[in-house]
């Protein structure tokens, strides 16, 4: 698949096949992230990953109670009141993997750093045949002093993407279409 190909068909996946991916093929994942572009070259990432299951299960109930919990101050997210209560609901969709990004840098720029490294990673996958999704849901609990302790994160360092991992389960999502893009200056010589 080329470049231009795999950005236009990358989708975020939301059902996944039960086969796990291999250890192998997520830390070549890893490495093409960090291959993306950093301010300074700081390089400013850390990456995480989960595999069993029910950890997964777990983190995503904490998540869901972290963020009912949090609604008053983010009433945004109040649209989201009914799935986050449904005890059913997994907000990583049965994923095989979790890849935890982290910004390791007191660094201006560390988010878009991680940010450009989630997006490589998900487009190197998206090369691969695997599908990933961009889990906001996560972070804010990932961020949280009691699941960095039960991780094994630094307290300095900050969740800044959450990717699920794994092979679709049916057909890859359909490309969206998209707006056209908004152009609010062009100055020419």
């Amino acid at each position: 698949m080329e470049l231009l190909e795999a950005i236009a068909a990358r989708r975020s996946v939301r059902r996944y096949q039960v086969r796990p991916v291999a250890r192998e093929t997520i830390e070549g994942l890893i490495r093409t992230a960090t291959l993306a572009p950093s301010a300074s070259n700081v390089q400013p990432w850390a990456f995480g990953v989960i595999e069993d299951g029910g950890m997964l299960s777990e983190i995503s109930d904490r998540a869901k109670a972290y963020l009912l919990a949090a609604l008053e101050q983010t009433p945004a997210l109040e649209h989201y009141r009914a799935p986050l209560s449904d005890p059913t609901f997994d907000i990583f969709y049965q994923a095989p993997a979790l890849v935890g990004i982290y910004a390791t840098a007191e660094s201006a720029f560390a988010t878009g750093d991680c940010s450009m490294a989630a997006y490589t990673l998900m487009l190197a996958a998206r090369e691969q045949g695997l599908g990933t999704c961009w889990i906001g849901f996560a972070i804010a609990y990932l961020n949280a002093p009691e699941a960095k302790a039960s991780l094994g994160v630094p307290a300095a360092y900050q969740a800044v993407s959450a990717l699920v991992l794994g092979y679709p389960d049916g057909a890859y999502p359909t490309p969206t279409p998209r707006n056209a893009p908004e152009v609010v200056f062009w100055r020419e010589g």
